[in-house]
This record gives structure tokens, C-alpha cells and sequence, in this order.
């Protein structure tokens, strides 16, 4: 169950003022029609709709994110020169073949990335 409840997160940003305003917006509607009965059924319904898009949405932003974020580490460890034939290296310059797995352009050779720590 708890589980469950850390994939669950709640919605921020942008995505909670969409979801918001689709409330806001709906409760407007159906206060000016005064169709309550069939219409706070359809407005759960499209916020529940809504709200799993959203949720959708956020996830995939937020694994482009995490992506940048390794790319980003595994570029400032690579080392300046090679270890296998001494050449001058940078992130740029390395053949990447995954996100954390680099080549030296020169020999071939699979250069180790300097850990963070």
C-alpha cells in the first residue's frame, strides 16, 4: 500500500493550476447552467481524465530531467587525457555509447569516468 502512495504524487506547477482551473472552470459551467446532476459527474469525470494526462506528462518531464542530469555527470567525468594512449580528451570530443560509457575517439579504447565522490 505504501507504495502505491510514493508513485502517487501529487501534482505541482503548471500541472496543478491546469487541473485547478479545470475544476474552477467546470464549477463555473455548472453553476451558470444549473445542471448539477448529470454535470458534477461529467466534470469528475474529465478531472480524472485530466489529472492521470497530467501525471503522464509530469513523469515524462521529470525522466527527461533525470536523463540531462546523468548526461550531464558523465560528461564532467571524463578525464583530460586518455588512459590507454595519453590523448587529450574531452566530453565532446569521446565517442558516447551510453549514457555513462565513453571511447576514446583515438585508440577505441573504453575510458573510465572519474566518480563523483
Amino acid at each position: 500500500m505504501t507504495e502505491k502512495h510514493e508513485e502517487e504524487r501529487e501534482l505541482t506547477g503548471l500541472y496543478a493550476a491546469v487541473h485547478s482551473a479545470i475544476w474552477l472552470i467546470g464549477l463555473a459551467v455548472l453553476f451558470y447552467t444549473n445542471n448539477w446532476f448529470p454535470g458534477i459527474l461529467i466534470l469528475v469525470a474529465i478531472s480524472g481524465v485530466a489529472q492521470a494526462f497530467l501525471q503522464m506528462l509530469a513523469k515524462r518531464e521529470e525522466a527527461k530531467v533525470q536523463a540531462a542530469q546523468s548526461a550531464r555527470q558523465a560528461a564532467l567525468a571524463v578525464p583530460a587525457t586518455c588512459p590507454t594512449c595519453g590523448a587529450a580528451i574531452n566530453a565532446s570530443t569521446v565517442v558516447w555509447s551510453g549514457v555513462s560509457t565513453a571511447h576514446c575517439p583515438y585508440c577505441k579504447a573504453a575510458i573510465p569516468l572519474k566518480s563523483a565522490a
